[in-house]
């Protein structure tokens, strides 16, 4: 075998190395964002379930469903708030418990939590609780919810137990 072969041949194989490093952080990168991408599509299902409930239970007065919803993969609590514009009786345990929440909260940019921390703020203007707020653990991707039609508003209670 002559030298130009030889080094003909580790030129090769550095370049094969090279495309394979190339395609391996190309994969890593695309299944990386494919998940985010799913992550965002619960979210954005949690939300449109919950306010087609909504809209659909307050409308009938009286009628009380039980509603299941599933949360986002990773998601342990959901909690509720009442609409920023409507008087609430004691939000102090929430700015307690939860300062962050409480804070996102008194902005009015949302009242639906999820936590941890969900980047997309979630407003459902048409809910009601009776302490102004309700925390609720996720039990097996899914939690469930009481709803109650007010008329022009839906209350939400846990379906078995209190709130937190």
């Amino acid at each position: 075998m002559k030298k130009g072969q030889m080094i003909g041949q580790v030129f090769i194989f550095i370049l094969a190395g090279l495309v394979f490093v190339l395609i391996l952080g190309y994969g890593y990168r695309a299944i990386t964002t494919f998940m985010e991408r799913g992550q965002e599509v619960q979210l954005l299902d949690f939300r449109n379930e919950l306010d087609s409930t909504v809209n659909m239970i307050k409308r009938d007065y009286g009628s009380v469903q039980r509603i299941d919803l599933r949360v986002p993969a990773k998601t342990e609590v959901v909690c509720f708030a009442n609409a920023k514009d409507e008087t609430t009786q004691d939000l102090a345990r929430l700015k307690e418990q939860y300062p962050l929440l409480y804070t996102a909260w008194s902005t009015g940019s949302e009242n639906v939590f999820l936590l941890p921390r969900s980047p997309t703020p979630l407003l459902i203007k048409d809910i009601s609780l009776e302490n102004g707020y309700c925390c609720i653990t996720v039990a097996g991707g899914r939690v469930s919810l009481r709803m109650e039609g007010l008329g022009n508003k839906a209350k939400i209670t846990p379906w078995s137990g209190d709130c937190q």
